[in-house]
């Protein structure tokens, strides 16, 4: 901005007072109700309180809302304080319909926050260093005015604070009132400098909406249509748009046209949707749109999965006192899932998402959904396990209950049935991945040693292609203890492991009528019934079980070496 000189301002003393030129003795009359100046000169957006500088980035905008072109020169524009003389580059003058951007001062030569500056805007600045007394006020409300060379105040509105920085005062419609009730906020960061205003009506203007929900759930297998509607808020016909929507799949449509206040419902083909979230835009497109702020709308796809892809494997659902519940998944589907939204529900109450962050849950992978991940780690303290808990617990009733698994799409993926507890501190572990969930011969109490196997293989799986009994001691010879383990061919079965001497005397009791699950690991601290530590030696050990009417036995050495 070149030719900037001091121009005069002046000091307004309060409402229908009398001002005082710089000038001289000028003496002009401000009168509440707007004098009318040729071509209606008008205030239409204020920025009181931009996300720039305080100093230089605050603007008034005024529009010519008549029929005739208006000569600004000498005209003044502030707040209830003072007013300052607009300064002008070359041209004074403002054309019907044009708008007149009054800048601080500093603008040019410290900010370029609303460049580029609209080419068809008449842009000033003051004779001052601020707008107004010393720049607008972001927490009191301040009354905007705009004076006339004559003296004639031709604007004044007064805007209400609690505007986010950087969203301006816009007037509603520029030939209304000056009342409240024609201003809003604006719908822009940085509002509209010397253009149409955000909240005005617009000539062209087509906007986009949702009328589906989003999440839209799309179950398995499933093909389903996205619901969209263009809604043409002009005041003239819109022709010649089109719509496209970009995702997982695109798909483009034109239109040819629709009226004002018309609404076009479109139903967009999602078709089937793989499992997981997926994220979804859709725009119109109309050449003469004067506001593109409407055009676009997104939304989420949660594509669900097939029957037991993920499958409930053990429940925690009689814990020690102080311990959390949990339910651990294991994920059969072949392919990795974002298990995000999905949920775990009890037989009366539903539990809350698993998060809002993606949560990938990898094939053959087991992933642990607990009532408190701290107290589940104190418990198992094993950090490579996937553990997540969930918005809110469906609490596991200990005199039976079911856990149900649903997918984002609230469809059940699985769900099992358990009674009353007969056992605390041990998990209910299911016997076959493929056997069916709701079938109680399918499940059985761990035979871990921990009660648990959360994250690993359960005590109780089928052990496919096992047509014997295997026993295996470890380390042998030993010293303080020795590991013991077995295979059977079924978990449902009761087990013997007893310690004999060379004697073939029995001298400890490891298990007696157990349950034996299909495969559990025992220690002997080589010690005899009484706990008093045996001789060193060669001792036997002695594993029987009855397998479907079958008894099987088997023996391994052990040699215990302390002492020798």
């Amino acid at each position: 901005m070149n030719g900037i000189t001091t121009g005069r301002s002046i000091r307004i003393q309060g409402s229908g007072t009398r001002l005082v030129a710089g000038f001289g003795a000028l003496l002009l009359a401000v009168v509440t109700t707007c004098v009318r100046a040729e071509g209606r000169v008008v205030i239409s957006e204020v920025m009181f309180d931009p996300s720039g500088s305080e100093f230089y980035d605050e603007f008034i905008e005024i529009q010519n809302t008549g029929s005739e072109p208006v000569d600004l020169a000498g005209w003044l524009a502030g707040d209830g304080d003072e007013a300052d003389e607009l300064v002008f580059e070359d041209e004074t003058v403002l054309l019907p319909g044009a708008f007149g951007l009054i800048l601080d001062s500093g603008y040019f030569a410290h900010s370029t926050r609303y460049d580029p500056l609209p080419p068809s805007a008449l842009i000033l600045t003051v004779a001052d260093a601020t707008i107004g007394s010393s720049g607008l006020s972001n927490s009191t409300p301040e009354r905007i005015v705009l004076v006339s060379s004559a003296g004639d105040t031709v604007g004044a509105m007064v805007y209400t604070t609690g505007n986010k920085p950087g969203y301006s005062e816009e007037k509603v419609d520029p030939a209304g009132g000056d009342g409240p009730e024609n201003w809003m906020d604006s719908r822009w960061e940085g509002g509209t400098p010397g253009r149409v205003n955000s909240v005005s009506p617009k000539d062209f203007d087509l906007a986009l909406e949702r009328v589906s929900e989003s999440p839209f759930p799309v179950p398995a297998g499933v093909a389903r249509d996205f619901v969209l509607q263009v809604i043409n808020r002009g005041r003239r016909p819109a022709s010649a748009f089109f719509v496209d929507v970009r995702g997982i799949a695109a798909w483009h449509r034109d239109f040819p046209d629709l009226e004002p206040a018309g609404h076009l419902r479109i139903e967009t083909p999602i078709g089937i949707v793989p499992p997981g979230q997926h994220e979804y835009v859709a725009r119109v497109v109309f050449e003469a749109d004067e506001d593109t702020s409407n055009n676009q709308v997104t939304w989420t796809v949660l594509g669900g999965v097939g029957p037991r892809a993920v499958i409930v494997n053990e429940v925690m659902y009689a814990p020690v006192e102080g311990e959390p519940e949990w339910v651990e998944l294991h994920n059969r589907s072949g392919q990795a899932l974002d298990v995000i939204a999905w949920r775990i529900e009890d037989a009366k109450s539903p539990g809350g998402p698993f998060g809002s962050k993606p949560l990938r849950l990898q094939s053959d992978a087991y992933l642990v959904v607990a009532e408190d991940v701290d107290r589940f780690y104190s418990r198992f303290p094993d950090r490579t396990l996937q553990v997540v808990a969930p918005g809110r617990w469906a609490r596991l009733n200990d005199s039976g209950d079911a856990v149900v698994l649903r997918d984002a799409t609230g469809a059940v993926v699985d769900s099992m049935v358990y009674d009353a507890a007969a056992f605390t501190g041990r998990s209910l572990e299911r016997i076959s991945g493929s056997g069916p969930s709701g079938d109680p011969l399918n499940w059985l109490a761990s035979t871990h040693e921990d009660g648990a196997t959360p994250g690993r293989e359960n005590s109780v799986a089928l052990q496919t292609g096992i047509e014997d009994v295997r026993l295996v001691a470890e380390p042998n010879p030993f010293y303080d203890r020795v590991e013991i383990r077995y295979l059977l061919p079924s978990p449902r079965a009761d087990v013997n492991l007893w310690v004999y001497d060379r004697s073939g005397h029995p001298v400890k009791r490891l298990l007696n009528a157990a349950a034996g699950g299909s495969r559990r690991r025992v220690t002997w601290d080589g010690s005899g019934e009484d706990g008093v530590p045996l001789k060193p030696g060669i001792y036997i050990l002695f594993l029987e079980t009855s397998l479907k009417g079958r008894i099987f036995r088997t023996k391994a050495p052990v040699v215990l070496a302390r002492g020798l």
